[in-house]
């Protein structure tokens, strides 16, 4: 009697053992996919709302006198309100038309450049960290934010007026106002009329989210 052909047992054993291999590598492989697909999705969102949108906001402002519904021979910063984005880049370019100095005492702390991006403003076109006290016409100044840049009253372009430009950064949302520390007002200290009154040579700085 023939008997029926049977597969030797190593064969079979080495059929089972790499089927088995097969199979697990390919269950291994579809957790691991599954669970980089799930983390990367999970960690889309968390980066996502955790990154910061930091604007640059660019803004213009000049420093006037006797300008139509202003008072005779008061410098004003015009606007006198600035409104900006929080932690945000600021680039300030003011056009002083007011020429001509009024000299800051020889140990002024205004006569520096502090607290903006780089450590330098420059006007028309040339960088400068400090100003001699006597070729100061103004300041920008914003003391909650150690914000400090003279102006210098006297044009190197033949233009009418010296542009200062220089960028800061902002924190967190607030008001804060802004002022020039130089005397340019009226009085015998100088410190009067337009240096104490909002809208001339005093304004405001808000920062919104």
């Amino acid at each position: 009697m023939t008997q029926p052909s049977r597969t030797p047992p190593v064969a079979l054993a080495l059929f089972y053992g790499v089927f088995s291999i097969l199979f697990c590598a390919a269950l291994v492989g579809g957790m691991y996919f599954a669970l980089i697909s799930g983390t990367a999705a999970l960690g889309r969102i968390p980066v996502a709302q955790a990154a910061e949108v930091v604007h640059h906001v660019q803004l213009n402002m000049n420093i006037v006198i006797n300008q139509p519904g202003f008072h005779k021979d008061w410098p004003a910063y015009t606007p006198s309100t600035l409104v900006v984005p929080d932690y945000s880049f600021i680039t300030l370019t003011i056009r002083n038309y007011d020429l001509g100095d009024t000299p800051l005492p020889q140990e002024s702390p205004f006569t520096r450049v502090e607290g903006i991006v780089g450590g330098a403003a420059s006007a028309d076109g040339k960088a400068y960290t400090s100003l001699a006290p006597e070729k100061v016409a103004h300041t920008f100044t914003i003391p909650q934010l150690h914000i400090n840049v003279p102006v210098p009253g006297d044009s190197t372009s033949g233009r009418p007026y010296v542009e200062v430009t220089f960028t800061f950064r902002t924190g967190n949302v607030g008001s804060y106002y802004f002022r020039c520390f130089d005397p340019c007002g009226i009085g015998s200290s100088g410190w009067e009329g337009p240096m104490m009154t909002k809208g001339y040579m005093l304004g405001t700085l808000t920062v919104v989210s």
